[in-house]
């Protein structure tokens, strides 16, 4: 008997894979991952992986939101479109969102404004947060506790910090996601 398993962090939309999405399916589907939520990184890959959704039907759903990267990139109405993105059915979290102060391709205090947005859409829209915590030394845990109750949920998927932020985060009742970290030596 095979274990139906759920990818929560798929990069479907990544160019790498443009010419080759129906076969990373496939190969997910053959090796027992019969689930998948589209990581989207910003609001057009969001309307993207939507659409990808309604094409494949059942198995497949997406996030909607700003990743820090992309965070000096939200402007005008971002806000009113993600929580128009983050009504549709195949949204069913707000991210990938957060806070990157390692590579800082967005500025810190940018990346904090364009979070804690998310973090209130998120409340509103009543979705769990797919949250990315790279180097923010407990930032994104404050972060994380002004919004505490109003959360349905919390995956800290991209998770470099220490032991006892580790420890912090499961503590708060959220999920840690184990990504290719995992196998980075650097880290232990």
């Amino acid at each position: 008997m095979t274990t139906a398993l759920t990818d929560i962090g798929v990069n479907l939309l990544h160019p790498q894979l443009a010419d080759d999405i129906e076969l990373v399916i496939q190969r997910a589907h053959e090796s027992g991952v019969s689930r998948m939520l589209v990581t989207a990184t910003n609001l057009d890959e969001a309307a993207a992986a939507i659409a990808l959704c309604q094409q494949r039907g059942p198995g497949l759903w997406c996030t909607a939101g700003v990743h820090p990267h992309d965070a000096k990139d939200a402007s005008g109405a971002w806000e009113a479109r993600l929580a128009e993105l983050a009504s549709h059915d195949s949204v069913k979290a707000i991210g990938e969102t957060g806070l990157d102060f390692y590579r800082n391709f967005s500025p810190p205090d940018v990346q904090v404004e364009v979070f804690r947005a998310q973090l209130a859409i998120a409340a509103a829209a009543e979705k769990p947060v797919f949250v990315h915590d790279r180097d923010s030394n407990g930032k994104v845990a404050e972060l994380l506790n002004e919004q505490a109750g109003s959360l349905r949920g919390v995956v800290v998927h991209c998770f470099t910090g220490s032991r006892e932020e580790l420890t912090r985060y499961l503590d708060a009742g959220y999920y840690i996601g184990i990504t290719g970290w995992l196998c980075d030596k650097k880290r232990g």
